[in-house]
């Protein structure tokens, strides 16, 4: 009997996986970095990097999202977040997080509050959205625009991508992915 209620428990959790593993996640966000690192200068001291994984069941299918981006705190406001995290020298915060697991995937620092508004947002964020099935596989990415830069970096950084993966490309490449060496 115990060994059927193992089983069975051991078959639930393996269906029902939503949370990401702790590689496959900071290939992503080093992914995310070096894309960012070679559009610009990013200044560690000053932007905070802001990270949120999400369940979703799309089409019946229990998948999560992983969102990555760069903010400074003179437009942040409101953001709910509980612990800073360093991650390869830059300031981490994962606001919203539900899953104690994501937090344990970083290094806790002293908390901060990085809620400091004190202008409008001029420009545009760029942030990566990517999508995974339960098998820790790909299956989206976004922006559009620059996803296939993405999938050559996460690619080089070993992530799966899944079989119903769709590439989506554009007959004007964007500038975006011609400065980019892969």
């Amino acid at each position: 009997m115990k060994k059927i209620i193992l089983i069975i428990l051991i078959f639930f959790f393996t269906l029902n996986k939503s949370t990401i593993r702790k590689q496959d996640l900071h290939n992503i966000i080093n992914g995310y970095i070096e894309y960012v690192s070679k559009k610009r200068k990013v200044d560690n001291n000053k932007e905070i990097l802001a990270v949120v994984v999400h369940n979703q069941i799309k089409d019946g299918e229990q998948q999560y999202s992983v969102d990555v981006a760069f903010f400074e705190p003179e437009f942040m406001e409101r953001t709910q977040y509980k612990n800073v995290y360093m991650f390869e020298g830059y300031k981490l915060i994962l606001p919203n997080n539900e899953c104690k697991a994501i937090e344990k995937m970083f290094k806790k620092v002293k908390y901060e509050n990085f809620n400091q508004k004190k202008t409008i947002i001029t420009h545009d964020f760029k942030n990566w959205h990517i999508v995974l099935n339960k098998k820790d596989e790909i299956t989206f990415l976004s922006p559009v625009p620059i996803s296939g830069c993405m999938k050559s970096i996460l690619m080089n950084r070993k992530l799966k991508f899944s079989d119903t993966y769709e590439d989506i490309t554009f007959s004007n490449p964007s500038a975006d992915c011609s400065t980019l060496t892969h």
